[in-house]
């Protein structure tokens, strides 16, 4: 398989351990404002470095083409926050997992390439797996309806993002495209903490360590995704493998659960074994990603 895909897996594993560290947090009292304003900010410190490995020339009059991708990824995480807030990660993690079919739609749409057929098949397999974990969950009522149309809501954006990282990167400058545009993510949370009234950022000290543990697991799996989008172009395959972090946070969550404070294979009963059910089509989707050695055409 290629390398590189090694880099979303890594993702993928350090996303879904980042997550339940995040529920655990807001469970334990932490506010969503405090986690999801206290990640961008270190999002933006993890990625100023690597305006330090630029080596090429930055063409600084297309500086809004990273500020842009910025605003795409404060959004779709402000969504990503509010539905980790309302429903469980074993149910939200996998449903982001849906990304993979925007990031495939806007290659279309946004640079007039298209993916390879198994990318392509890969992609949908991942989908119908996905739904498959939340399909008894989908039963739930309006709250879970909430849930799922936010978290589909944030896939959707973060996909869009992860097209522009791809499309727009190498020309702009791929180390200083990321640095610049995460630390607008934190530029922006600081706009939105001062119209918020400058509410503490810091939680109580008994629950620090969940919050800027959380902080610090988002951090690195968004490098991790940031410098393989933007050195291998190739968004649809890295974002296919990515989407196995929903087979991830099951795993961890059976195994570690207990351990992290988390009860959610134990509380959700027979729809825990749906979501279980469909990291089978799942897994088969990475692997068909994986085994496309050469895709026909990235962006």
């Amino acid at each position: 398989m290629p390398s590189y895909f090694l880099l979303p897996l890594a993702g993928a594993i350090i996303y879904a351990l980042g997550s339940i560290i995040v529920k655990r947090g807001l469970k334990e009292g932490v506010t969503m404002d405090q986690s999801f304003h206290l990640t961008n900010l270190v999002l933006g410190g993890m990625f100023l470095p690597l305006l330090f490995f630029e080596r090429s020339q930055v063409d600084w009059t297309l500086i809004w083409k990273p500020l842009v991708m910025g605003a795409t990824f404060f959004a779709g995480n402000w969504l990503t926050f509010l539905g980790i807030k309302r429903g469980d990660v074993s149910l939200v993690t996998p449903l982001m997992g849906t990304k993979v079919v925007f990031v495939a739609l806007g290659v279309v749409l946004l640079t007039g390439q298209s993916p390879s057929v198994p990318l392509w098949v890969a992609a949908a397999m991942t989908t119908l797996g996905i739904f498959v974990m939340g399909l008894a969950d989908l039963k739930g009522g309006s709250h879970l309806a909430f849930t799922v149309l936010v978290t589909l809501s944030s896939a959707m954006i973060f996909g869009i993002c992860d097209v522009l990282v791809s499309w727009w990167s190498a020309d702009f400058g791929a180390p200083t495209f990321l640095a610049v545009g995460t630390s607008s993510v934190a530029f922006y949370t600081l706009i939105l903490w001062l119209l918020q009234g400058r509410p503490g950022i810091f939680p109580r000290k008994g629950l620090r360590k969940w919050a800027v543990g959380g902080a610090v697991m988002i951090g690195l799996q968004a490098i991790v995704m940031g410098v393989a989008l933007s050195i291998f172009h190739n968004a649809t395959g890295i974002n296919v493998v990515y989407a196995s972090r929903g087979l991830w946070v099951i795993i961890l969550v059976v195994v570690f659960g207990s351990f992290l404070g988390n009860s959610e294979h134990r509380d959700s009963g027979r729809y825990f074994l749906w979501r279980v059910a469909g990291t089978v089509i799942l897994t088969v989707a990475v692997i068909i990603a994986v085994m496309d050695r050469a895709p026909a055409a990235t962006v």
